[in-house]
């Protein structure tokens, strides 16, 4: 009985991952092109689109954002319907850490099923210019605070304005260990 519970684990979650890994391919097409790059860095122009977010003024409950926006996503929502899972999850890093699940372009604010859990919000983020530099890996605090700094470097160095409001984006499941993705961005601010 253990191996059979353990396969139909492990079968579940390789098709979580390979889910996950196709969808985020097509996905980035639809969410940004490049206009430029400088050095590591892209400059890089996001179309409007709508979202989910979540966050709780208690700290200790951080662990639990990403469960919380899966399980809306999963059915958790008055039409019990599953939503497709779309890549990069976006957390805040300044604030109140919000994480932002973006939603498939086929939803609008006015279709999307609403939430059972309250404390998910929904939000249309318009189209914007943002700066990303990519690294590999699990992501931490101190990998965080070092692409931050050499992306404000950067900017600073060929005279980009920013609004100073840096964003971690995952692309991978964390059961996903090889070949991972994730970036620092930040809106650029033109005069």
């Amino acid at each position: 009985m253990k191996k059979i519970l353990f396969i139909m684990i492990m079968l579940t979650l390789l098709t979580l991952i390979y889910s996950f890994k196709n969808k985020t391919e097509d996905n980035l097409t639809e969410q940004y092109i490049i206009l430029k790059r400088i050095d590591n860095i892209e400059i890089r122009q996001y179309k409007e689109s709508v979202n989910a977010s979540y966050y709780s003024k208690n700290k200790t409950e951080r662990n639990n954002y990403f469960r919380n926006l899966a399980g809306y996503i999963f059915g958790d929502n008055t039409e019990n319907a599953s939503i497709d899972m779309t890549s990069p999850v976006t957390m805040k890093l300044y604030g109140n850490r919000e994480m932002i699940f973006r939603m498939p372009s086929s939803y609008t604010l006015d279709n999307l099923p609403k939430a059972n859990n309250p404390k998910i919000n929904f939000m249309t983020i318009a189209s914007c210019t943002k700066a990303a530099i990519q690294y590999s890996g699990y992501s931490n605090k101190n990998i965080e605070e070092n692409k931050i700094k050499e992306l404000k470097n950067i900017l600073e160095r060929e005279n980009i304005k920013h609004d100073n409001k840096f964003e971690l984006l995952v692309y991978n499941s964390p059961f996903e260990i090889l070949n991972r993705r994730n970036e620092i961005t930040i809106n650029i601010i033109y005069p």
